[in-house]
């Protein structure tokens, strides 16, 4: 992974190592890309990464952002989180988060960065420290009889520190859940503050197209009230499953590289 930054072959390691169980050619998908397009968001960094297209995967059903790697980078007080994205288990992008921190005078090419972690299933940080070979055991000659004496006094052992166990998968990131009453507002008010921001102003925007839905079968097909809003709570329970707020924060995510949010912003 020599084309890679520092910064970004640390966390892809990391990554690798978090993620080998559901995407084993993750570590073979880096090494053997290309570097695209790379971009520091003012809010964290984008990295794409070009793979073969014609490249089978290991695991062709793994579709949107994975991974829970942090790292802290230069001066900020607080750590940046990093996801893989994937298309059909192909890697595409590296993406960063500042939570709301802003990135605008870091050069992520050359940085400095600290101390890479994980986060567990239960939410605590696990420091990424790859398991070393421990030692052989050497196994004592015996020796000549001689006198005896007495009996030596057994050396206290020191105890062998376990790797901390490694983290399960993470399909869904924290970030894709649906936002609160205030983070909507908030994102209305200023959608480039934070991601959640974003994501709650895409939720406002999807809201919007059920409402008009109902209301343009209503009044245009003339259908009733009944199946107009079971097609609209259906509409809303998919949003808010699993796969549902997944598809949002991708939306949300690429509406945010092709400036949508920022021209919004400007207006």
């Amino acid at each position: 992974m020599s084309h890679l930054t520092p910064l970004e072959s640390a966390v892809m390691e990391a990554m690798a190592w978090q993620m080998g169980d559901s995407v084993p050619d993750l570590t073979a998908q880096a090494a053997s890309s290309s570097p695209g397009l790379r971009r520091n968001t003012g809010a964290g960094l984008y990295s794409q990464f070009l793979v073969d297209a014609d490249r089978r995967t290991a695991n062709p059903d793994a579709t949107g952002l994975f991974g829970t790697v942090h790292a802290m980078v230069a001066d900020l007080p607080h750590p940046i989180g990093f996801q893989i994205e994937l298309r059909q288990g192909r890697l595409t992008a590296l993406h960063g988060q500042s939570y709301g921190q802003d990135t605008r005078a870091i050069d992520f090419s050359t940085t400095s960065f600290g101390e890479i972690f994980t986060v567990d299933e239960r939410g605590q940080s696990v420091l990424y420290r790859p398991a070393r070979r421990a030692p052989e055991a050497i196994v004592p000659r015996p020796k000549a009889a001689a006198r005896p004496t007495a009996p030596a006094q057994p050396r206290p052992q020191t105890p062998i520190k376990t790797p901390a166990t490694k983290p399960a998968d993470h399909a869904l990131p924290a970030a894709a859940a649906p936002p609160g009453v205030a983070e909507m507002l908030a994102g209305v008010s200023n959608p480039t503050a934070s991601r959640g921001g974003r994501l709650a102003l895409v939720y406002l925007g999807v809201y919007g197209l059920v409402l008009f839905a109902v209301l343009f079968a209503r009044i245009a097909l003339h259908t009733g009230w009944v199946f107009a809003l079971i097609v609209a709570v259906w509409a809303l329970r998919y949003i808010h499953s699993p796969k549902g707020r997944a598809k949002m924060a991708d939306l949300a995510d690429r509406l945010d590289r092709n400036g949508a949010f920022q021209a919004l912003k400007l207006r």
